[in-house]
C-alpha cells in the first residue's frame, strides 16, 4: 500500500500537497509542520496553487532539461520525471542520459519515455558527468538547456518562471534560489535567496548553483562542460560562459530542491574532494582569460570557497581625514603605519597637520600633511600622485600586514569601482559589511551584529566576498580619477563618511561594483561619544543602540588609552 501511495502521490509533487491539504481542512492530518523554512514554503506552496488558473500560453521557447542519471534511488528519480511533468509550462523535452550499472535501475529509466514523448533516454557507457551531460547538451533541441541533477526536484512554476524571464528581459542566463529538500521529501530547509548577478561573489564561491538555465548557441560559443573539471563541471561552465558578457537574470524564487541524499554534495561538500581542485583551475583559467595575474587559494575549512590573490600595485595613496579627536588620530596614524607592510609598496600617506610627529622616516613611504577643515578631503584627493587610493574616516585597524595590497587587488578588475574590507567588533562580530537595498529600495546594513566566520544565513554566508550596493564610507579603496571626477561635481558635502557613501552609490549608477572583500578585516575602535541630553528616560543614555545591538558610549579617554596600550604592546617604530 506504501509503495502504491509513493506512485501515485510522489513525495515533493503539487498532487502530494494538494491531497494533504484536503487532509489538513478534514482534520485527518495535523499541520504543524518541522522547523519555520519549512512551514514558510509549504504556506507559499499553497498561496501558488491558485495560479494554476493564470492563462498560460505555450511560447516558441524550448527549454530542453538535461539529467545525466547514474543508479538513483527509484523513488527520487521517480519524483524528479513527476516534477517536470506536471510543469505548468508545457514546452520541454527532458533528455535522461541514463549511465546506471544497475540493471533494474536502467530498466525503470528506460521505460520513461513511454510515459511522455517529450522524454527521451539515451543509454550510454559511463563517461564521467561531464562526458554524460555533454551527450544530452548534443542532442537537445531546445533553445535553452537546464541543468538538473538526477534526484532533485522542480516546483511546478520553475519553468514557466524562466520562461516569463527570458520574455521579459531577453536573458542569456537564468537563476533561481533553492533549498535542500530531505531524503524522504518531507522537510525543506537551508534556503538560499540569492542576490542579483554578483560577479565577485561568484568569483569566490558557485552561489548560482541551481537552478540554472542557459541559451544553447551561448554553450555552444563557450564550450561544453571540460571532463577535466568533473565535481566543479558547472562551475567552470558558468565562469567561461559569463566571460561571453551574456544577460543574466535572477528568478528570486525557491523554484529547486537540492536532495540531501547520504554522501550527497547537498549533505557534504567534503564528500567529493575532487569539486575543490577543480574549482580552483577553472578559476585560474577564468583570470588567465581576462589577462590577470591571480593566485587562488580554497578557504581553509570551507571547501567550495576560495580566496584570491591579486597582483600588487606598486604605488598606492592613503588618506586619512581628520578625527574628533587630534590626540586620537596621531596615535593611530602611527599604529596603522606600524600594521602595514609597505615593503613591497611605494605609499603615499596624506594626513591632517600635526597628526604624525615630524622627522619619521619609514622606507618606500612619502608623507603629506594637509591643514584640517571643510576643504581637507577635497584638497588630499587633488593632491594624491597615484592611480589608486584609499580613504580611512574611521578609527579601524587591520588584523594582517598585507591589507593594503589585499584591499587594492580586486581594483585591477575593470568592473569594480570600490572596495571595503569587514570591519568587525571584538575581532568576531560584523560592524560594517557594506549596505545593501532591500524590499522597499532602501540602503540597510548587510550582516551588522552576525557573527564573522562559519555563519550561514539566508542570504549564504556571512564571509562570502560580496558585491553590495554602496558602502559605508568607512574605509574604501577605489579609482582616484574616478573619485576626483565625482568629487569635482558634487562639492556640498564635506563630511567624509557621507561623501564616499554617495560617491559608492554612484559607482554602481555607473555600472561598476562596490565590493565588501571579508578576507580583508579590520576592528572597530571609533569613540562613541555620548550626545549632550540631560532628561530622563526609561532606556538609558549610557546605552547607544547600534542596528538591532546595543553599546556603550566611551569617552574620549577610553579610546586613546586602548589605542595607547596596543601601540606600547607592538613597541611602535
Amino acid at each position: 500500500m506504501k509503495d502504491i501511495t509513493k506512485l501515485l502521490l510522489p513525495v515533493g509533487s503539487l498532487r502530494r500537497k494538494s491531497v494533504r491539504g484536503i487532509l489538513v481542512k478534514l482534520g485527518l492530518k495535523s499541520n504543524i509542520l518541522a522547523g519555520y523554512y519549512n512551514t514558510w514554503f509549504s504556506q507559499q506552496n499553497e498561496n501558488l496553487r491558485f495560479r494554476e488558473q493564470l492563462n498560460y500560453t505555450s511560447t516558441d521557447t524550448l527549454i530542453t532539461i538535461v539529467v545525466p542519471v547514474f543508479n538513483p534511488a527509484p523513488q527520487h528519480i521517480e519524483e524528479l520525471v513527476y516534477s517536470i511533468i506536471s510543469q505548468a509550462y508545457q514546452n520541454w523535452e527532458l533528455i535522461l542520459v541514463n549511465a546506471s550499472s544497475k540493471p533494474e535501475t536502467r530498466e525503470i529509466i528506460n521505460k520513461y519515455n513511454l510515459k511522455d514523448d517529450r522524454i527521451k533516454v539515451f543509454e550510454v557507457e559511463n563517461g564521467g558527468i561531464s562526458h554524460n551531460t555533454n551527450y544530452g547538451i548534443k542532442r537537445a533541441n531546445g533553445d535553452y538547456i537546464a541543468f538538473v541533477d538526477h534526484d532533485d526536484v522542480l516546483e511546478p512554476f520553475a519553468l514557466y518562471e524562466i520562461v516569463r524571464a527570458i520574455i521579459n528581459t531577453s536573458a542569456d542566463v537564468i537563476y533561481t534560489d533553492e533549498d535542500k529538500i530531505s531524503e524522504n521529501g518531507e522537510i525543506y530547509f537551508d534556503p538560499h535567496f540569492k542576490p542579483d548577478w554578483s560577479p565577485d561573489l561568484l568569483t569566490h564561491v558557485n552561489y548560482i548553483n541551481h537552478l540554472t538555465v542557459i541559451k544553447k548557441n551561448l554553450i555552444n560559443k563557450a564550450g561544453l562542460l571540460d571532463q577535466t573539471k568533473d565535481g566543479a563541471q558547472d562551475y567552470d561552465l558558468l565562469l567561461r560562459v559569463t566571460d561571453l558578457k551574456p544577460i543574466i537574470t535572477h528568478v528570486p524564487k525557491v523554484l529547486y530542491h537540492w536532495r540531501a541524499t547520504q554522501n550527497s554534495t547537498a549533505q557534504d561538500f567534503s564528500s567529493k574532494r575532487n569539486i575543490t581542485d577543480a574549482g580552483r583551475a577553472s578559476l585560474e583559467e577564468h583570470f588567465s582569460r581576462q589577462g590577470l595575474t591571480t593566485k587562488v587559494n580554497p578557504k581553509k575549512d570551507s571547501p567550495g570557497f576560495y580566496e584570491l590573490q591579486f597582483k600588487s600595485y606598486e604605488k598606492v595613496s592613503l588618506i586619512i581625514t581628520p578625527f574628533a579627536s587630534d590626540a586620537l588620530l596621531r596615535i593611530y596614524t602611527e599604529l596603522l603605519i606600524k600594521r602595514t607592510l609597505i615593503d613591497k609598496l611605494h605609499v603615499e600617506i596624506i594626513t591632517p597637520t600635526g597628526s604624525i610627529r615630524s622627522g619619521l622616516k619609514v622606507d618606500n613611504l612619502e608623507i603629506k600633511t594637509l591643514p584640517t577643515g571643510n576643504s581637507f578631503l577635497g584638497d588630499a584627493i587633488s593632491s594624491v600622485s597615484n592611480d589608486k587610493v584609499v580613504i580611512i574616516s574611521q578609527v579601524v585597524l587591520p588584523q594582517d600586514k598585507n591589507w593594503l595590497e589585499r584591499l587594492c587587488g580586486p581594483l585591477f578588475q575593470m568592473h569594480v569601482g570600490a572596495v571595503a574590507p569587514l570591519i568587525l567588533r571584538n575581532s568576531l562580530v560584523i560592524e560594517d559589511c557594506g549596505l545593501v537595498r532591500n524590499a522597499y529600495g532602501q540602503l540597510m546594513p548587510l550582516f551588522t551584529n552576525r557573527p564573522a566566520f562559519h555563519n550561514q544565513t539566508f542570504f549564504g554566508n556571512t564571509d562570502w566576498v560580496r558585491d553590495v550596493d554602496a558602502l559605508t564610507g568607512a574605509i574604501v579603496a577605489t579609482s582616484t580619477k574616478l573619485l576626483h571626477q565625482f568629487l569635482i561635481s558634487n562639492k556640498t558635502n564635506n563630511y567624509a563618511r557621507d561623501l564616499l557613501k554617495n560617491f559608492t552609490e554612484n559607482v554602481a549608477k555607473l555600472g561598476k561594483y562596490n565590493v565588501i572583500l571579508t578576507d580583508v578585516t579590520f576592528d572597530n575602535y571609533a569613540i562613541r561619544l555620548k550626545p549632550d541630553i540631560s532628561k530622563e528616560s526609561l532606556f538609558n543614555i549610557n546605552i547607544l543602540p547600534i542596528g538591532n545591538d546595543y553599546e556603550l558610549y566611551s569617552p574620549e579617554s577610553s579610546a586613546i588609552n586602548i589605542l595607547t596600550k596596543i601601540f606600547e604592546q607592538e613597541e611602535v617604530l
